[in-house]
């Protein structure tokens, strides 16, 4: 057992408030390719959790980031990271969290930082200090990792999203991305990427109808990047009026616009390993 785990809890939440604010100021670590031989501890009292209860961490997450996970699979399992680095094209995450100390009521601040390589595949993670990451169940050990697979498909209609013939997100489409798009990653496991393929249907030009589902599949990644997720996990691609899912001959213009409501849609691949 780890002397952490001896002291009393009041004396512990001394000694590691110390030791946390005994550590350099710098932001950012020497890093290449996902690895450091120094890592830099962030002040504490700079973390800035966008989702506050993420401070208290599921404990059962920490066994499954490991060497190779992708940075997407981090965020899903304990959240954005808690100080101003920032998230696209980063090497390097740093959150504090509150663990259980082992007595009733009792919690421990400790400081987690983990570094990706140029792939944002997870290479490195560190506790400060050290015995926290008993507190957190150990490290975990290397996984091996899969063949890139599609793990979940789901599809939003378009006219649920958008207004006919835009790509700006409506006042319903928050609402409609985080009960189908987020509830599908947050199922998944292990997750690397998320692939957004926009469709539109038939009317208009193929040029047209290329670019605006371009653009719609663009406006639902900035929508999920504004909500933490990585954008460099985030692939985006717009297919036009192809896969068509009906087929229709309508003559009224307001018939067929009803008639090829399905082919509008925005598809979301959960790709995993």
């Amino acid at each position: 057992m780890s002397n952490l785990h001896r002291l009393p809890g009041a004396f512990l939440a001394i000694a590691v408030t110390l030791a946390l604010s005994a550590c350099g100021t710098r932001s950012l670590s020497e890093v290449h390719d996902g690895t450091t031989e120094q890592p830099v501890w962030p002040d504490p009292a700079k973390a800035h959790p966008i989702v506050e209860k993420t401070v208290y961490p599921d404990l059962t997450a920490f066994p499954k980031i490991a060497p190779g996970v992708a940075k997407l699979e981090v965020y899903r399992l304990i959240g954005h990271p808690m100080y101003r680095e920032g998230i696209i094209g980063v090497h390097e995450w740093d959150y504090l969290f509150k663990l259980p100390s082992g007595e009733p009521g009792q919690y421990v601040d400790c400081q987690y930082k983990l570094l990706f390589n140029d792939d944002m595949l997870l290479t490195q993670t560190f506790w400060n200090p050290a015995p926290c990451a008993a507190l957190a169940g150990g490290q975990p050990a290397p996984i091996t990792p899969e063949a890139p697979h599609v793990a979940a498909v789901t599809e939003v209609a378009a006219d649920t999203l958008f207004d006919f013939d835009s790509a700006r997100l409506s006042a319903d489409a928050p609402a409609a991305i985080d009960v189908q798009i987020l509830k599908v990653l947050e199922s998944a496991q292990r997750v690397e990427t998320l692939r957004l393929i926009g469709f539109t249907d038939r009317m208009g030009s193929d040029d047209y109808n290329l670019r605006l589902s371009r653009q719609r599949a663009e406006s639902v990644k900035a929508y999920l990047v504004s909500k933490g997720v990585p954008a460099e996990a985030i692939q985006t691609e717009g297919r036009g009026s192809a896969d068509p899912v009906v087929e229709c001959s309508n003559s009224k213009r307001r018939d067929l616009i009803a008639c090829l409501k399905p082919n509008r849609r925005v598809r979301i691949e959960v790709i995993a390993r």
